[in-house]
């Protein structure tokens, strides 16, 4: 058996591009997170589960349409993200991922009709 020393120089175990998109991710996450705390502060729900119920029933469409928008801007960019994965990947897979892009944006469209807005069950 023969040993290989490792290389000197260090490699980089994130490519640039994820790293950006896993730093825009994150700050997106944060980002919600400080606006529901400062909603919840600023309009004084800390207590009245009541209240924060009724304000959050008046802010659903308006949510609702923040999801559509997200889907539809994750089906508009599908393909730019199917160019920018990494060279290692075969073509085989870039064009199944290319042609999954339907496929999963209904599925999108499904949960937020089944899940968020009830609508065969009558609830909204």
């Amino acid at each position: 058996m023969t040993v290989h020393p490792l290389p000197s120089g260090r490699r980089r175990l994130v490519t640039r591009p994820l790293a950006r998109s896993a730093v825009v991710a994150l700050l997106a996450v944060i980002g919600v997170a400080a606006f529901v705390v400062v909603a919840v502060v600023s309009f004084g729900f800390r207590d009245d589960l009541v209240v924060l119920h009724r304000a959050v029933g008046r802010i659903k469409p308006y949510l609702v349409g923040v999801h559509l928008l997200a889907i539809a801007a994750l089906w508009l960019a599908w393909p730019r993200l199917a160019h920018r994965l990494p060279a290692r990947w075969p073509e085989e897979a870039r064009a199944a991922f290319l042609g999954a892009r339907h496929r999963i944006c209904i599925a999108l469209l499904a949960i937020e009709l089944l899940v968020v807005l009830g609508i065969p069950f009558g609830r909204m």
